[in-house]
């Protein structure tokens, strides 16, 4: 709604009165905001997320519910399971706008601090998280080794650490938690594997792995996709890592209508692909 100049400049002046501190910085280029300013907009933020989950949660036909939810997802989780996890959301809320952004886990989790996302569906950080987030798992995924399928390492059906360490690695770009976590697991050569190549983009990725020797280190979910590039797992003498995956946010959005779908979207996701159609179960 639009509110004429005077009557904004008052309104204004008279929240900076209520609040005892100045909101802008005002000069012949323009306004910028002070720090109260921005302390001021960080808690606006969260006031707008609470009441727009609110609305969601209150409103008791959910098809006719109109809001907007924003959501940070991993390139892996983008490429495999999202795509179904945003239809059957869309099918149970037809009328809520969605966005979506992608990023590694370490950039999304510093989003969610920031209120530039209402949940994010990731890998979950080794660090504990702070009091007020909540992590929410789903299913838990092996970390692998994949490149083309004529790579010379291919030969010995299999490869040790010191033989992988000898060729390059495309990894994503600023992806701190994987840095931290590769350390642990891969102790000193960890310092050898790191990535010549960053992308934030897996088809980047495939393409190059399909065009060199390169290899990448990336969560089992996305082998399917990997194999349709003409890339496949190779066998390492060396255990990797376990990723926890599944949502986080605030812990009082936790069990609202909209992350409770998704989660279970996500469940259903992951069930399908463990027992697909037509597969027998014991």
């Amino acid at each position: 709604m639009f509110r004429p100049q005077p009557a904004l400049t008052k309104s204004l002046q008279l929240l900076e009165e209520d609040l005892g501190a100045k909101l802008f910085y005002r000069s012949a280029r323009g306004m910028e905001p002070t720090e109260a300013g921005n302390v001021l907009y960080r808690h606006a933020r969260a006031i707008d997320q609470e009441a727009r989950f609110a609305s969601l949660d209150i409103q008791e036909n959910h098809l006719n519910l109109a809001g907007r939810i924003r959501i940070g997802i991993g390139p892996v989780l983008a490429l495999s399971a999202f795509p179904d996890v945003f239809v059957d959301f869309h099918r149970q809320f037809p009328s809520v706008e969605v966005t979506v952004d992608m990023g590694v886990s370490s950039r999304l989790m510093e989003g969610l601090a920031r209120d530039d996302f209402d949940l994010v569906v990731t890998a979950f950080p080794g660090d504990p998280l702070p009091e007020k987030y909540v992590a929410l798992p789903v299913f838990r995924s092996d970390m692998i080794v994949i490149c083309r399928t004529d790579h010379p390492l291919r030969k010995s059906g299999g490869a040790t650490l010191e033989e992988l360490c000898k060729y390059q690695r495309v990894g994503f770009s600023e992806d701190r938690e994987f840095e931290k976590r590769s350390h642990r697991s891969l102790g000193a050569s960890a310092a050898k594997m790191r990535p010549l190549l960053q992308t934030t983009s897996l088809s980047v990725m495939f393409g190059i792995l399909s065009a060199t020797d390169y290899y990448a280190i990336v969560s089992s979910m996305i082998l399917p996709s990997a194999q349709r590039d003409g890339l496949d797992r190779l066998t390492i003498h060396h255990d990797l890592w376990q990723l926890d995956i599944g949502l986080v946010c605030k812990s009082t959005l936790s069990t609202t209508r909209p992350v409770v779908a998704i989660r279970d979207a996500l469940l259903k996701y992951v069930h399908h692909r463990s027992h697909p159609a037509g597969s027998s179960q014991c």
